[in-house]
């Protein structure tokens, strides 16, 4: 009999504790207990990638923290990215559409990132240092941030104690950033400005290039160099004209040269010369034999 009385006890007072369900926040709902309320966090190349820590009541909208490394041929310095991102689940495909993202902004490799509810609002951090938090974040009359939602509408916002709205997601639209992806934001261009071809894009071209050529050479095709000026065919005998004239040299890109003297000597030819010097030599040899 006591026994029975022992357990009938038990149960009244079970009833008449609070439930933890009755307890936790309503769905679509954060409350902030804390200065640093954690939602998630992700060490390098974790595989439980990305991480669900609010939905909205319905279930149509989910929010995610992610974790994105940079893709080969992206550019920058191949760095990860760490980022919050809505989906609406209910659209076709893996994932569903992305109907709201933070800035790409990027991490270490070696540290782990965290999404924490703070003062400042949604933050991410990256080991202890914070790289992003929600811009303009103010409460009425200054009281602490409380309440995240994640509403119905895709809308995620930040309520004060006092209920009043500090901030929304709508207020900074941004979407399928595809963060580590080549052209997206926070990567450097995959081709340094230096590596482009001498005089792209400009009017004033080096050594008589023509404009709009690609720099690399004249008249080329394939990249392979073409004489700009064809020859003539060669005649009977390999007697043919080129189409120069008699006497004129032409330079590269048809650009004649200041300079016509041969280039196996560093004067012009002088015919003359040749005997002028054969006649001082007999001269000089007939004196020397004459003991003159």
């Amino acid at each position: 009999m006591e026994l029975v009385s022992c357990i009938a006890m038990c149960l009244s007072l079970a009833f008449l504790l609070p439930s933890p369900v009755a307890a936790t926040a309503p769905t679509g709902m954060v409350e902030r207990e804390t200065k640093q309320h954690i939602l998630a966090s992700i060490p390098p190349h974790w595989e439980e990638n990305p991480v669900l820590f609010l939905t909205s009541p319905s279930g149509k909208y989910a929010a995610y923290f992610m974790r994105s490394q940079t893709a080969p041929g992206a550019g920058g310095l191949g760095a990860d990215f760490c980022y919050v991102e809505i989906l609406d689940t209910t659209e076709p495909g893996a994932e569903g559409r992305s109907v709201w993202e933070s800035e790409c902004l990027a991490v270490s490799t070696v540290n782990t990132c965290a999404l924490v509810f703070s003062w400042e609002g949604l933050e991410v951090f990256d080991g202890s240092n914070s790289v992003w938090h929600t811009h303009d974040t103010e409460s009425v009359d200054n009281n602490f941030i409380k309440t995240l939602q994640l509403v119905d509408e895709g809308d995620m916002r930040i309520l004060d104690k006092g209920g009043e709205l500090a901030w929304k997601a709508s207020d900074e639209p941004r979407a399928a950033q595809h963060c580590g992806m080549p052209g997206s934001p926070g990567l450097a261009p995959a081709m340094p400005p230096f590596a482009d071809p001498i005089g792209k894009g400009s009017s004033n071209l080096p050594f008589g290039q023509d404009e709009g050529g690609n720099g690399n050479s004249y008249g080329s095709v394939g990249g392979v160099a073409q004489p700009e000026l064809p020859l003539a065919p060669g005649g009977v005998g390999g007697q043919g004209q080129a189409v120069e004239s008699v006497g004129e040299t032409m330079g590269l890109g048809s650009q004649p040269l200041v300079d016509n003297s041969p280039y196996d000597s560093g004067a012009p030819g002088r015919p003359w010369a040749g005997v002028a010097n054969l006649g001082l030599s007999v001269a000089i040899a007939i004196a020397m034999g004459l003991g003159l």
